[in-house]
């Protein structure tokens, strides 16, 4: 995961989508056009960051008219590198709120 952080955050689409993402859950239509990201590539970089676990689905929302959309959130708020004497120590700390409420849900789902 740490090789995937460090790749996303030197993706400049990527790394908007991440600072996007750290205060709200937004779909990939409010991403694309809040970051003047083209729809395709903010698809494909979405998927490949929730894929490796940089995100996400807070929530899956179903519109009166029947279609289905996903929120997505970054579940940390704070990334640090640091290298030193050749070795690179990447920290994060969660996004407490969301952590939250998956460890809600998932006792939720065990019992």
């Amino acid at each position: 995961m740490k090789q995937e952080l460090l790749k996303a955050l030197a993706d400049d689409y990527s790394r908007r989508i991440i600072l996007k993402t750290i205060q709200q859950s937004c779909s990939v239509e409010d991403i694309s056009q809040s970051e003047n990201i083209p729809i395709s590539t903010a698809y494909r970089r979405i998927n490949e960051m929730k894929d490796c676990g940089l995100l996400i689905v807070e929530k899956t929302v179903i519109t009166d008219e029947g279609r289905k959309y996903e929120l997505y959130r970054s579940p940390f708020k704070e990334f640090r590198v640091e290298l030193r004497e050749r070795e690179l120590n990447v920290d994060v700390v969660l996004n407490e709120d969301l952590a939250g409420r998956l460890s809600r849900l998932w006792l939720l789902l065990r019992s």
